[in-house]
């Protein structure tokens, strides 16, 4: 090990491998960015900075597969509404008076937040996406983002299909440095135009990326389309050449048994919004036909504006109890797989499962720890690793995260940001905000 290698010792180690592995003992150590040794503590001399983790679980960073960065400008505006009521006639008049800058400023608040709670990768979605992409390059997470695509003008200009390939063909090559893997982003069926849809697949194609997509949000959604179009917005989209890459669906509650073959023939995936969803009144997922299907699914958080917290823990242990009770079945889907949900199924979702996810040897070292410590996480056994699952899925909330590196840097130590000027970003986001809201008001 040379001066470069970090060591976290003393820890309680959850993998999350294919064989989901747990250390009451164990250690990590990082070198050059990357996991050189998972496992047991064992005796090495300590060639680099050795960090006792007593108390702490170390598991992979989390990574949350939807969310709108900007829209935390926007939380607490617009409350207890439907989904089409509350796009048409809050949302979008809010949006536009954004700007670039609003959205760096809005998109800094998020990822500051996405920090605090544990998420070290996060699948964005809006427009002006070079703002969202210096905002995630300022916090240091690693950020999928997914420029909007819509048949309409947008805040930011006439040609948002434009836009987000002038986008993708800035970022696609420097993933490595700047961790922004830039794609596309078309809004919803009921947003894109057949046209659209033609031109973001060859264009996805052609750069090799994925598409992330809002896909039957609501029961609405897909009668109004059906009544236009005559097929699910899942088939329209397939039609239209989407699912000839790589998709990430957002939602996608109402899906039929012919959009979960499409799902699986593809190899498309689900991020599951339990807590925006409820809020919403959208509807609840249906996980145990999703996973009969073999259709992968991660979890999402959604924006501020229509979840208002952005705590991923959170919103696991929601989203796993509504399932149970849909299910009427406390055995469905157990703590244990409730953690790969957010973690290697989210990786395996945006097609990164063999970089992050889990913590083994050569995988980028995206790590966070909770700290057992705290009075919700008491007691723990560290030797009783269903308990472990136990309270990172049932117990768990963003507060508990005490450490996160990404790319083997730390970032959080102890719940203290050390890079970052966390006053800063919250007085110009809470400017910014006070700007939209009279803006708004006036309208």
């Amino acid at each position: 090990m040379n001066s470069k290698s970090t060591f976290l010792h003393n820890c309680i180690l959850v993998t999350v491998d294919d064989k989901d592995r747990c250390y009451s003992n164990g250690m990590v150590v990082i070198k050059d960015g990357l996991i050189d040794y998972a496992g047991p503590e064992i005796e090495i001399e300590p060639e680099g900075e050795r960090i006792d983790m007593k108390g702490k679980i170390v598991m992979p960073g989390l990574v949350n597969t939807h969310t709108h960065s900007p829209a935390a400008l926007f939380r607490g505006f617009a409350d207890d509404l439907f989904l089409m009521d509350w796009l048409q006639h809050y949302m979008w008049p809010m949006e536009k008076n954004l700007t670039a800058q609003f959205a760096y400023d809005g998109a800094s608040l998020s990822y500051l937040e996405f920090l605090k709670n544990g998420m070290t990768t996060n699948v964005d979605m809006w427009y002006y996406a070079d703002s969202l992409a210096q905002a995630a390059m300022r916090i240091g997470l690693r950020a999928v983002i997914a420029a909007g695509i819509f048949t309409w003008s947008t805040p930011e200009s006439d040609h948002s299909l434009r836009d987000a390939d002038d986008f993708v063909a800035k970022y696609r090559s420097t993933s490595a440095v700047s961790y922004i893997y830039p794609c596309y982003g078309p809004h919803d069926a009921y947003s894109c135009s057949r046209e659209i849809l033609r031109e973001t697949a060859k264009l996805a194609a052609k750069r090799d990326t994925i598409i992330h997509a809002h896909i039957s949000e609501t029961q609405q959604n897909n009668e109004e389309l059906f009544a236009k179009e005559g097929v699910s917005p899942t088939r329209y989209m397939q039609r239209e050449g989407i699912f000839d890459q790589h998709v990430l669906g957002a939602h996608c509650i109402y899906l039929s048994d012919e959009d979960i073959d499409i799902f699986h023939e593809s190899g498309a995936c689900v991020s599951y919004n339990p807590v925006s969803n409820l809020k919403l009144c959208d509807g609840i997922l249906p996980l145990q036909l999703l996973m009969k299907g073999n259709v992968g699914v991660s979890l999402g958080i959604d924006g501020a504006q229509s979840n208002n917290s952005l705590d991923l823990l959170a919103d696991l242990k929601t989203g796993v109890l509504i399932q149970k009770m849909s299910q009427n079945d406390p055995t469905f889907f157990p703590a244990r797989q409730a953690v790969r949900m957010v973690t290697i199924d989210g990786a395996r979702a945006i097609g990164m499962e063999n970089e992050i996810g889990s913590i083994e040897k050569g995988k980028l070292a995206d790590i966070i720890s909770l700290d057992t410590r705290d009075v919700n996480l008491a007691p723990c056994l560290h030797d009783f690793p269903e308990q472990i699952y136990s309270h990172i899925t049932y117990s768990a909330l963003g507060s508990n995260v005490s450490d996160v590196f990404v790319g083997g840097k730390q970032l959080l130590k102890d719940k203290k940001t050390l890079y970052l000027d966390t006053g800063e970003i919250l007085e110009t986001a809470q400017k910014a905000s006070r700007i939209l809201y009279e803006q708004w008001k006036n309208m």
